[in-house]
């Protein structure tokens, strides 16, 4: 049964579908094969060679299909007319399975919706987003290139019909010789490209790979050139994360030109480029307590405005009155604490690590209450924490150091007792909150103060935006010490996994508080910065790239031939019905092989010839 027994002819189908008057997947049989067809966002693999948002995607239509249609897109159905119509999904469903106990310093305060505008640090569970397996239902390479011919002439017939050209790319199984992944057809008013995807490995040994005058043979054979160009692309993986959502991640990318031999390391002028992204509730954060501290407050800045407070929940057997008796001798035996402090001074090679690692060692009695009371567990256990404290101080039980200037509630009325010029304050109302809340964002204000300003990372114009605004809101405040978090945590990721020297970050932190300055954010936060590469070459040259890419082109008249060769240390793709050997090598389990496998590479090869059309 031919294309021609259907209701729709493949040149209407493909017409609908590139000119955007059909949204949903269409049904074609060609050449004996049931396909689908559906205009989608164009998938990662395809990027190096597709420039377009979108392409027509053709893969075999199977019970498979339908299975996967109906999961993804919540009952859809092919219908008679060979269109897979869906039943759209009702608003404001919301299913996830939350463990919301245990201590809000290890979980988030409140659970929002889907609707809800979260910020980065509001602290509610999103519901983690796994990376989903590639799920296309293949047709073998050789029936590929006859189908591929078909397209060519339908896409000839409605070329003139369409607004705009996209391109057609059909799904292949890699079973043939060549492991045929993909084959592309892509018709302008000027030429067609065609593309060819193709896989091989993996190789147990960089011997075993194709070297580069191999590749360049193959890219002139039957187009002969003198002048090929090249270049190279390198990524490396510094910190991977399994999931966007819970870990933050380092990549660096190289690009220069020229090369001499695969798996080189980047070039002196190679252009480089650093990747941070910042989950800032990554556990693996030597900042991670930091983070905590900011989630509490948030919780509490939000109790303010809404009347309801998430209180801690404390895992261990202490209270908050035995930490405040703790504190109160702690304040007693200040000078010989702060001799012990004095001692020693560390070098200027550790000055920076001892900046993001360390607590500031001149906080106050206000920034040191802090600490203690964020973990009350109820209202009444703040109100009588807090006169606990007053009565200390107005008794002389203590004598604690606050700064003169202060102005945070509690250390005002703390300077009145201590001078006897005032009683202990009124506890009333939300008044223990609000001095709660008060010597939280001043004491979290001053660390960032600490490691931006006394770790020479910024000059005093650049960040006095965020720490000297006067009589804002307090979610003004938050917002600004949450943006200072997420800046520090770029430069302490950059700092730990790249050990960039004090210049380079100095640099970095500049930047991103700028951006953050004049942009809203969104979790996880993405910034991308240049750096010099004799920078960090070092470092690049004692790892191995995630994935070096090198790029081949000759260029006659009326016919070019283009060829990217990608070596990875995993397949750029696998289907789910054609597991690799590799894959089932480490299924089984076989930790002998480590070695080998670290050492093992994937190639993946687009082959591309661009044509004038003839009209």
């Amino acid at each position: 049964m031919g294309d021609a027994t259907m209701p729709q002819s493949l040149s209407s189908i493909v017409e609908k579908l590139m000119t955007g008057k059909s949204t949903e997947s269409e049904l074609a049989v060609v050449l004996e094969e049931q396909l689908m067809l559906t205009r989608d966002h164009c998938p990662e693999i395809l990027l190096p060679v597709n420039q377009h948002s979108e392409i027509i995607l053709v893969q075999r239509f199977s019970q498979r299909n339908r299975r996967l249609v109906s999961l993804e897109d919540n009952e859809k159905q092919v219908n008679s007319e060979g269109k897979i119509s869906s039943t759209p999904r009702p608003k404001g469903t919301y299913s996830a399975d939350l463990d919301v106990t245990g201590s809000p310093l290890k979980c988030p305060f409140s659970l929002a919706d889907e609707s809800s505008d979260l910020s980065p640090l509001t602290v509610s569970l999103p519901v983690a987003k796994k990376k989903a397996r590639i799920s296309y239902s293949p047709i073998s390479a050789l029936k590929a290139e006859l189908i591929a011919s078909k397209f060519n002439v339908a896409l000839r017939k409605v070329f003139n019909k369409a607004s705009e050209s996209i391109p057609v790319w059909i799904v292949c199984d890699g079973k043939d010789t060549q492991g045929t992944l993909f084959c592309g057809l892509h018709r302008t008013a000027a030429d067609v490209t065609r593309t060819v995807i193709t896989s091989s490995g993996p190789f147990h040994s960089a011997d075993y790979l194709p070297s580069l005058d191999h590749l360049q043979l193959h890219l002139t054979a039957g187009c002969p050139s003198d002048e090929i160009a090249s270049s190279v692309k390198a990524t490396y993986d510094v910190l991977r994360c399994d999931d966007e959502t819970e870990n933050s991640s380092v990549h660096m990318t190289c690009k220069w030109r020229e090369t001499h031999t695969i798996l080189t390391p980047p070039a002196f002028d190679a252009h480089t480029t650093v990747s941070v992204k910042v989950v800032c509730s990554d556990q693996r954060s030597p900042a991670y307590q930091m983070f905590q501290e900011l989630s509490v407050l948030q919780g509490f800045v939000k109790g303010l405005k809404c009347g309801e407070v998430s209180w801690c929940i404390r895992e261990d057997s202490s209270s908050v009155a035995k930490d405040l008796e703790a504190f109160f001798t702690t304040i007693k035996e200040k000078a010989q604490r702060q001799k012990k402090v004095e001692e020693g001074t560390p070098n200027s090679d550790t000055m920076v690590e001892d900046k993001f690692y360390s607590r500031r060692q001149n906080m106050d009695f206000t920034d040191l209450l802090w600490t203690v009371l964020m973990k009350c567990e109820s209202y009444s256990e703040l109100e009588s924490s807090l006169r606990l404290v007053f009565e200390a101080i107005a008794s002389g039980h203590i004598r604690p150091q606050i700064h003169v200037r202060t102005k945070t509630k509690i250390g005002i009325a703390a300077l009145g007792l201590m001078r006897g010029q005032s009683g202990e304050p009124d506890l009333s109302g939300l008044t223990p909150i609000e001095m709660l809340v008060d010597i939280g964002m001043e004491k979290i204000k001053r660390d960032y103060i600490n490691i931006f300003q006394g770790g020479d990372l910024v000059l005093g114009d650049e960040f006095s935006w965020f720490v000297m605004n006067e009589d804002q809101s307090l979610e003004k405040t938050m917002s600004l010490l949450e943006k200072l978090h997420i800046g520090f945590q770029v430069v302490l990721l950059l700092h730990t996994y790249l050990n960039l020297p004090q210049a380079v970050l100095k640099q970095f932190a500049s930047q991103v508080l700028k951006e953050l300055k004049k942009q809203n954010f969104a979790s996880p936060y993405s910034f991308n910065s240049t750096v010099e590469t004799g920078k960090v070459r070092q470092f690049l040259n004692s790892i191995s790239p995630t994935t070096w890419e090198v790029s081949l082109k000759s260029n006659l008249k009326k016919y070019s031939k283009s060829l990217i060769v990608n070596f990875s240390k995993e397949p750029l793709i696998k289907f789910e019905s054609n597991t690799s050997d590799f894959e089932e090598v480490l299924d089984d389990g076989d930790k002998d092989d480590s070695e080998e496998r670290e050492d093992s590479y994937f190639c993946c090869f687009f082959k591309t010839v661009k044509d004038q059309t003839l009209l």
